[in-house]
């Protein structure tokens, strides 16, 4: 069977909630959206799988496009040959 690297992208992402939130307060942030500090803080230590609703919010809260929080550091193209035996 394959490596899968769903959970190493996840890090990445939530990694990058946390770059992007700098030291802006979860509170804050929850302010500015429809969800808790906690679910935000749940998603940036990695200790869920959030919903894409949960993804959105979360850019509403800190005023970016949701796609800066999918812009990590991963060769999806290298990942793809290795998964197809390329």
């Amino acid at each position: 069977m394959k490596d899968n690297k769903t959970e190493q992208i996840k890090a990445l992402i939530a990694g990058r909630v946390k770059e992007i939130k700098g030291e802006t307060s979860y509170n804050e942030i929850s302010g500015k959206c429809q969800t808790t500090p906690a679910r935000i803080s749940d998603v940036a230590n990695n200790k869920i799988d959030c919903q894409l609703t949960t993804l959105i919010d979360i850019a509403i809260g800190l005023r970016i496009h949701p796609k800066e929080l999918l812009d990590i550091d991963f060769d999806f193209e290298n990942y793809y040959g290795e998964l197809d035996g390329k």
